[in-house]
């Protein structure tokens, strides 16, 4: 079983096949079945040789996954260059399945175009019900059946009541106020299947998951039961939202509905046979632990690499309660793949798709760790965590973590208010040339502390990414990158930024929020945002230079709170743009302390620029934007979003240098490239 593995010290080689047993000896003549028998094998191979490396090499096919893999310091590798490897042979696709396949379909004799099945749970005596909530056909994400339809919306008709319960100390009857209509669908349901229902509503930068309780058509109102709402983002009229989860609501295609007695509705899209679809429900939570002793630093996790691996199918499970509130859906513990007390662990050339959870977390105490070259798509709730939303003692506080050339998308599919990537109290990580698209809130978060305290996010490197359609104008008080607290060190630089919509208000491109401190903003290309290229609510010192700012349909730069402190230096940009404002938000007449300086303005058609009230010569008599000019920067086509500089533009009398920004984003092979161009993406919700 001795091999030499190219580029690692002298190694033991393991195989895996599907057509494998696990009572053979795991060489290429005689694989194993199942990873869980490799990976002992793997452990009594480091054990009798702790100097080498170990290879488990899986050839093609589908692996099924009954139980997580865990990995403790019985896994690790011997050193960087002699790590433990799982990875796929070259050229072979390996998927782990966390799901079991749903098949015996039959159509529906009182539901014309839908189609029934009965499942039941394998683990479970015959006839046992099956619970799951969520469902994929031929790959694709099925909506569980709601009302309206997807991509439709209800708003609210006023603000939501609460009443703390009697018997029940923290928990809170909720009255919702809505027109009659709404509700019409739910009107012939029984008690039980109406408490089976939920309502899941948009308030902000949060979301609402609860079930209901009762209904009153007539009166125009419906309950439910949940925690308190924050007083400082209730639920209250226009808020968005929509009832999931009842049989009469199936009358779309795509859209499913499992009832209490096991019985499996759906609606086939287009050109879908049923009696030849793969359906998928999950039945685990996650794929891989990785979690070492906490207490011992010599037990932590290390040099582990996972190649080439794709995961799918976990499920996620609304707890009986509801799912409360929560900015960047951290009320949600669930990840198909969760790391604590680990160094030099890492993904390459991996996928985490159609799951009802987070893809990865680099919790507590991971070091050193990396995921390159990896999809995730189709996530219910994030794509990368790093660190934890408390500030934990440096020892065991996660950082230098690194996510590199990654494509993210389609996230938040069952709590919106998640982000592509988030960044806790956790330093010195990296997120470079990765493609962040197709969620609801934010792309990118770092940082977790509102104001001034000590907060652990510092000198993180977010370089070099592709972020775009996000928001949706569904949830508001958003951007594609969102910064909260002191955060010295920090680099928020050449990314290209699209397509970033809010409801409400909101939809920036650049969000320092509060506390914001010590960020330099360089060599940015934002555009075709809601209401600023950038904006910062509160913030210390910031540095915003050499950046593109244009076509925000309101404001283009924005602040809002005057602080006694230099807020942000706002020096060598572009600014173009064709309606709305120039400076948005009440912090310029409020007085807050932004040093402007060296800057190019431009409406298009040349048409008139207000500053505040006041005319260019005004602002610049009163000591703002020295050696700034309002001309024309002569973009290529700035119609087409062709933003490349003429060799004439003015931009460089003000020292504008400019910068390749189609570098951004994923690189390297070309079927790489074309996988982050595949997604489709909706228009923006529109209000009837």
């Amino acid at each position: 079983m001795t091999a030499l593995i190219t580029g690692l010290a002298s190694a033991t080689e393991l195989f895996v096949a599907p057509g494998g047993d696990d009572m053979q000896t795991g060489t290429r003549d005689q694989p194993f079945a199942t990873i869980h028998r490799a990976q002992r094998a793997a452990r009594a191979a480091r054990k009798a040789r702790p100097e080498e490396g170990v290879t488990v090499t899986l050839r093609g096919g589908q692996y099924q996954l009954d139980q997580p893999l865990e990995f403790s310091a019985a896994d690790s590798g011997a050193s960087s260059d002699a790590p433990v490897r799982y990875r796929a042979a070259n050229g072979e696709q390996v998927v782990f399945s966390g799901g079991r396949t749903i098949t015996s379909w039959q159509p529906d004799p009182d539901r014309p175009s839908v189609w029934k099945t009965r499942v039941a749970d394998p683990d479970q005596e015959e006839g046992a019900g099956w619970r799951f909530e969520q469902l994929w056909v031929n790959q694709q994400r099925a909506v569980r059946a709601r009302t309206p339809n997807y991509w439709h919306f209800h708003q609210l008709a006023g603000d939501v009541v609460e009443q703390e319960l009697a018997d029940q100390p923290g928990r809170f009857q909720h009255t919702f106020p809505v027109r009659p209509e709404p509700l019409a669908p739910l009107a012939n349901l029984s008690e039980t299947e109406l408490q089976d229902v939920q309502v899941l509503v948009f308030h902000k930068w949060d979301t609402t998951r609860e079930w209901l309780q009762t209904i009153s058509p007539d009166e125009g109102v419906f309950t439910t039961f949940g925690s308190r709402m924050k007083h400082w983002n209730r639920m209250t009229r226009d808020c968005l939202f929509f009832f999931e989860n009842f049989l009469a609501a199936l009358d779309a295609p795509g859209e499913w509905f499992l009832d209490r007695d096991g019985w499996l509705y759906y609606y086939p899209r287009a050109g879908e046979d049923m009696a030849t679809a793969q359906v998928v429900a999950p039945r685990l939570d996650r794929f891989v632990v990785v979690q070492g002793n906490e207490e011992d630093p010599g037990q932590w996790v290390a040099h582990l690499r996972f190649e080439g691996l794709t995961f799918r199918h976990a499920e996620f499970r609304i707890p009986p309660e509801g799912q409360r509130p929560h900015q960047a859906a951290l009320s949600v513990d669930s990840v198909a793949v969760e790391l604590n007390c680990a160094r030099d662990v890492r993904f390459d050339r991996c996928a985490v798709e159609h799951i009802g959870t987070t893809a990865f977390w680099f919790r507590r105490a991971c070091r050193d760790c990396r995921v390159e070259r990896t999809r995730m798509f189709d996530l219910g709730i994030t794509g990368v965590r790093i660190g934890e939303p408390g500030l934990v003692p440096e020892p065991i506080r996660t950082g230098n973590i690194t996510v590199h050339n990654c494509i993210i998308h389609s996230g938040g599919r069952i709590m919106p208010c998640a982000v592509g990537i988030w960044i806790g109290h956790s330093a010195d990580n990296t997120i470079t040339h990765c493609d962040v698209a197709d969620f609801f809130y934010t792309a990118v978060s770092v940082g977790w502390r509102w104001g001034y305290d000590e907060s652990g996010a510092k000198r993180n490197t977010i370089e070099w990414n592709h972020l775009h359609h996000i928001g949706y104008r569904i949830l508001s008080d958003m951007g594609a990158v969102y910064t909260l607290g002191p955060s010295e060190g920090t680099s928020v630089s050449h990314n290209v930024i699209h397509n970033v919509y809010a409801t409400r208000y909101g939809g920036w491109g650049l969000y320092p929020d509060e506390g914001s401190t010590g960020i330099r903003f360089e060599d940015n290309l934002v555009y075709n945002v809601r209401d600023g290229g950038f904006h910062q609510h509160y913030g210390k010192e910031n540095l915003v230079r050499n950046n593109i700012f244009a076509f925000s349909e309101e404001g283009q730069v924005a602040v809002t709170r005057a602080e006694p402190h230099l807020s942000f230096t706002f020096e060598r940009n572009i600014v173009y743009w064709d309606t709305g404002r120039l400076l948005g938000y009440g912090g310029w007449q409020r007085g807050s302390k932004v040093t402007m300086r060296n800057n190019v303005y431009w409406r298009a058609g040349g048409q008139p620029i207000d500053f505040i009230g006041k005319t260019f010569e005004q602002w610049q008599a009163a000591g703002h934007d020295a050696g700034s000019i309002i001309a024309d920067p002569k973009f290529v086509d700035p119609e087409q979003r062709d933003f490349r500089l003429l060799p004439d533009s003015p931009a460089a009398k003000i020292g504008f240098v400019p910068f390749d920004f189609s570098r951004a984003g994923v690189y390297g092979d070309p079927h790489w490239i074309a996988l982050a161009a595949a997604t489709q993406y909706p228009e923006p919700y529109v209000v009837p």
